[in-house]
């Protein structure tokens, strides 16, 4: 059926180095795939891929034209053949006392011959193009992508795929009787006979189809382009190496049918191969059968058929793999697929964004289609400030334990895969480090079995929103769900039910996409529900801490109901405290201290007894980092300010113990007879604890470093004294954070 001149046409173009064809089909109802004829009437599919340039001008000839003016004009034409092998090579061809890019050559020939598409329509119409070649690799990979841009079809999709795979798409077309067992195809060439056979594993789900391939070279001279002018006694020898080839792939085998491709093949010179093919095989001669296989490849990729879809072809230019990682979706532990088996290893590319939380590694799964094992391999995300943020600000934290990040994977090869991993940091409130993780995976070989590694992606849940959310009163300002909930959860002392608000359930519905949490969350804020089923509805939609944080979030908000502002800001920087992040709660503690003075309500009781617990927690975290005079003194103005609580004077005394030398020590307790007994019990204390640390480990590892450094053996000495140094710094950076 022909298609009207306003149609759209897809293309499929056999580019090899010989000659190319140009098939093609309109987006029509019922439209035929049809091979452009460079003579009206007549079955001349073949355009040689030359060029020919007239000495001294600027005038080119591409296809039969070119060899037509070369043989007429000898002197004056200058021919360039192989356009692709030169493409692929890469270097500088001399033309007429000039240098001329190979690639634009090829793009020269290639636009020239597309031109022909005028006869049936206009290249403006061309929706997709399937360039197929012999073989693909990465080098021919990069020159067609350069000659495709040189071509400037604007909006033109255009694929790339090898004989092999035309060959599959075509038979994928062809009745099913047709390839009911397996398919031959023996391509005639210059030095001799390649052979494709298709078959499929009908046992896999979806059904896999193999083409195995084999060269059969010609002994003697070559054969093309013509057989006319061969002796009968070689023709017969011709027919004989033929028939061996024909046995070889079809011997012992079920054939359904066979293809020959090749003008060659009509000349009848293989009267016994015929013979022989033809028992029980429908056979089959033609020379545009890869041209038709790219149209027909385009039109499953455009519309699909129920039979493409029972089928995955995997040859040489195919991913065999399925890539996929482990991943926390919601809370639930599931696979995320990235690549498919089956795509075109150099089209294979995907990119996503996800989490990282506590373990900063991820695993990717690699699972073959064919045979082997599933293979797990860990990347770790060495460097990345997991436990870091930006300054410490009122409201916010210093602190952060996830990384949001980007990750990129494409191939170099059918089982090179490249992985690349960016950090993005985490919003607002830890910035990106800038760092990028860069690794070469080989699929297949040097992949380990599968591990028991725990590490896993967290799965973003609903859009990164462009205008970030501000957090009623604690003025954060969160660009997703992953940046609420954490803040939600950091935050938890500090929440009341300000937080429930329209503005929070639009940027819910229409910024990050989630109209079913904002429906569920609808009522709670309508109907007056309680912050903490509120806040745990989101942290249990989100899925991004475990049970056991969830239930802690509850409990911290149900205890802060009813306290005022001062007393859930203390509680904040004492859970700090009890996390060992001395930094953050020191300075919490001193915004709190200068919110009171601020308000100057020193008078009020409460505020007192707000007022020595944070002195009071001030000075604790300076004695356990054994900055002891600035403990003692804070310590004593807590006794003060709570007036005289026993404990804290405990407290005072015990820092001056471990301040001062004993007798300075002594001479200050007797300032306080009145405390007398605080002091024996605080001996006694010290006394107990002395005795605990000579059971223990430490203990012990510090007498055999005696014993070494006294028996002269300052070598070990040293190595141990190294070892126990890097694990307190390594503890005093943790607690620095």
């Amino acid at each position: 059926m022909l298609g009207s001149a306003g149609d759209k046409i897809i293309i499929g173009y056999d580019l090899g180095d010989e000659f190319s064809q140009i098939s093609y089909c309109y987006m029509s109802q019922d439209s035929e795939v049809e091979t452009l004829s460079s003579v009206a009437g007549e079955e001349c599919y073949n355009i040689p891929t030359v060029l020919c340039k007239r000495q001294g001008t600027g005038r080119w000839f591409f296809g039969k034209e070119a060899l037509r003016f070369a043989q007429e004009n000898p002197r004056e034409a200058i021919l360039v053949e192989r356009l692709v092998e030169l493409a692929s090579a890469g270097e500088q061809v001399q033309i007429d006392g000039e240098s001329y890019d190979p690639v634009a050559l090829l793009t020269l020939f290639m636009k020239r011959s597309l031109g022909l598409l005028s006869m049936v329509s206009a290249t403006e119409r061309i929706v997709a193009m399937m360039i197929t070649c012999r073989e693909l690799d990465s080098r021919l990979i990069g020159v067609l992508n350069r000659t495709v841009t040189g071509l400037g079809l604007g909006y033109t999709r255009v694929y790339y795929q090898s004989y092999a795979e035309s060959f599959y798409h075509y038979i994928l077309y062809q009745p099913k009787d047709l390839w009911t067992y397996q398919t031959v195809l023996f391509d005639y060439r210059e030095d001799g006979i390649h052979s494709m056979r298709m078959e499929c594993n009908k046992r896999t789900t979806p059904i896999v189809a193999f083409v195995h391939q084999q060269d059969y070279p010609f002994s003697g001279e070559s054969c093309l382009p013509e057989i006319s002018g061969l002796e009968t006694a070689r023709l017969q020898q011709l027919d004989l190496e033929f028939l061996e080839v024909v046995r070889q792939e079809c011997e012992e085998r079920l054939v359904s049918s066979v293809y020959l491709i090749g003008e060659s093949f009509a000349e009848g010179w293989m009267p016994r191969s015929l013979k022989y093919l033809c028992k029980g095989r429908r056979v089959f001669q033609g020379v545009n059968l890869y041209s038709k296989g790219a149209v027909y490849c385009l039109l499953e990729k455009h519309f699909g058929s129920e039979t493409g879809r029972k089928y995955v072809f995997l040859g040489n230019d195919k991913l065999k793999y399925n890539i996929g990682m482990k991943v926390f979706r919601q809370g639930e532990e599931s696979y995320y697929a990235l690549l498919d088996a089956g795509v075109n290893w150099y089209e294979a590319g995907y990119s996503c964004e996800f989490y990282v939380q506590r373990e900063a590694s991820v695993a990717l799964v690699i699972t073959p289609l064919i045979a082997g094992s599933v293979a797990r391999i860990p990347i770790d995300l060495k460097g990345l400030p997991l436990g870091q943020g930006s300054a410490a600000r009122e409201g916010g934290y210093a602190f952060c334990e996830l990384a949001r990040i980007r990750m990129q994977l494409h191939l170099e090869g059918e089982n090179r895969l490249c992985v690349e991993l960016e950090d993005m940091g985490f919003g607002e409130i830890r910035p990106s480090a800038g760092l990028v993780w860069q690794r070469e995976i080989v699929c297949g070989e040097d992949c380990p079995k599968e591990s028991g590694d725990r590490a896993r992606a967290l799965v973003c849940v609903g859009d990164y929103a462009e205008e970030p959310y501000i957090l009623p009163k604690l003025g954060i300002r969160v660009h997703c769900m992953e940046e609420l909930c954490y803040c939600l959860k950091e935050n938890a002392f500090l929440l009341n039910t300000g937080l429930m608000q329209d503005e929070l359930l639009d940027f819910i519905r229409e910024d990050c996409q989630l109209p079913g949490l904002a429906q569920i969350l609808y009522p709670l804020v309508h109907q007056k529900g309680a912050l903490s089923g509120f806040v745990s509805q989101i942290l249990d939609y989100v899925g991004l801490y475990d049970r056991e944080t969830l239930q802690q979030v509850e409990k911290t908000l149900r205890a802060g109901s009813g306290l005022s502002d001062y007393e859930k800001q203390k509680l904040q920087a004492d859970h700090l405290t009890e996390q060992k992040r001395y930094e953050e709660a020191l300075k919490a503690y001193d915004r709190l201290l200068a919110k009171i003075r601020e308000n100057q309500e020193m008078e009020v009781p409460v505020l007192q007894e707000l007022t020595a617990g944070i002195l009071h927690n001030k000075g604790v975290i300076y004695a356990r980092q054994m900055i002891y005079d600035q403990a003692a003194e804070l310590l004593y103005q807590a006794w003060e300010a709570s007036g005289g609580k026993e404990d804290y004077f405990a407290d005072f005394l015990a820092a001056k113990r471990l301040q001062l030398p004993e007798q300075d020590y002594v001479a200050l307790a007797a300032e306080y007879p009145d405390r007398y007994r605080i002091s024996l019990e605080l001996e006694r204390i010290l006394e107990t604890a002395k005795q605990d640390f000579r059971e223990t480990p430490e203990y012990k590892r510090l007498m055999q470093l005696r014993a070494l450094r006294a028996g002269g053996e300052m070598n070990g000495y040293c190595e141990e004294i190294d070892k126990i140094l890097g694990i307190l710094k390594d503890d005093c950076r943790k607690q620095l954070m």
